[in-house]
């Protein structure tokens, strides 16, 4: 008798896992309400997309429910609990899963961008983990789905950083320089964004922008039109839109250029850094490195105190900075 009931456990263990909540996740209590304003006391049992099964807590009477007929906000809890399992099985089940490889694997969006991902298959997907975007500059844009991987990509996929800062990674193609990060290639970006944190385990409050001249200039631009998406910014020999500063005053960023550059005068970072701190803002570090021109990318990513601050910040949460001057 004791070892059918301990193989009916196991059983009844792994159909919950399956369909509903499994052993290791808390019990749901809820009242939940009909589309008629009945409400009922019972215990989430098991869910999907269409039904769920729940136990009444008056006669412990084990039910299956279609969720239409719950009143909408019942519907939406359970859609998020769905949803989220669909990120904790992202790794292995999702539209992404065969890209996760721990190396960077090449790709199209479904807007037609090119983009190159990295991601562990070896992680926990019960847990969440931030996102690096990188933004090359405009010698490596095109179609080739290559040339962008330099600057960033190199460095945050390391076997030792990512020991340290676990971290998704995408490195996008922008297919025409003339356009850079900006109208449709920035809403195609987005829209790539959009679907990776909707598909895998990606912590929403740790999406880490970083780009170098022009992708300095689209780490800028994009931080200003999303300030409460980013939660940082660290833009490489670029510019800002001083016109932009309340916005970007929202973002934490670490701004680099070489007070030598030839390509882009450091004058328009040293604009819009002030700009920013002008209208308030407490969260913009700037860094000038003495003597240095264009091509920073190798001395900036090889800042260990700067990843420490990036994986340090999340959306919601600011600190004032105070690591401006760190050469």
């Amino acid at each position: 008798m004791t070892r059918l009931v301990t193989l009916l456990c196991v059983v009844a263990a792994s159909c919950a896992t399956v369909f509903g909540l499994g052993t290791d996740k808390p019990k749901i209590t809820r009242t939940w309400k009909s589309t008629e304003g009945r409400e009922l006391q019972a215990d989430l049992l098991e869910f999907d997309a269409t039904a769920i099964k729940i136990k009444r807590a008056a006669d412990f009477q084990v039910m299956k429910v279609p969720l239409d007929k719950f009143c909408a906000e019942d519907r939406a809890f359970v859609a998020g609990l769905v949803h989220e399992r669909n990120l904790d099985e992202g790794l292995t089940k999702g539209p992404y899963s065969e890209k996760i490889t721990g190396t960077f694997v090449k790709s199209v969006s479904k807007q037609g961008l090119n983009f190159q991902l990295f991601g562990n298959p070896k992680w926990d997907g019960t847990k969440r983990y931030p996102l690096v975007i990188w933004l090359h500059g405009s010698g490596s844009s095109g179609t080739d789905n290559q040339a962008q991987m330099g600057g960033a990509t190199g460095v945050f996929t390391t076997a030792a950083h990512q020991e340290k800062n676990p971290c998704f990674m995408i490195a996008p193609q922008c297919p025409d320089k003339d356009i850079g990060w900006n109208k449709q290639v920035a809403d195609n970006l987005m829209a790539l964004i959009a679907d990776l944190t909707d598909k895998l385990p990606i912590d929403m409050k740790r999406l880490y922008l970083t780009g170098s001249s022009m992708g300095g200039f689209g780490t800028w631009s994009l931080c200003a039109k999303y300030p409460n998406v980013f939660a940082v910014g660290v833009p490489l020999c670029g510019g800002g839109d001083p016109k932009k500063a309340d916005a970007l005053k929202a973002v934490p960023m670490w701004v680099f250029h070489g007070d030598q550059d030839p390509m882009v005068p450091v004058e328009r970072d040293r604009i819009a850094v002030a700009a920013v701190k002008a209208a308030g803002g407490t969260l913009i570090n700037y860094t000038e490195l003495a003597g240095e021109g264009h091509n920073i990318a190798g001395i900036v990513y090889a800042k260990s105190e700067l990843h420490d601050w990036i994986f340090a910040q999340r959306q919601g949460v600011r600190e004032k900075a105070e690591v401006g001057s760190v050469k």
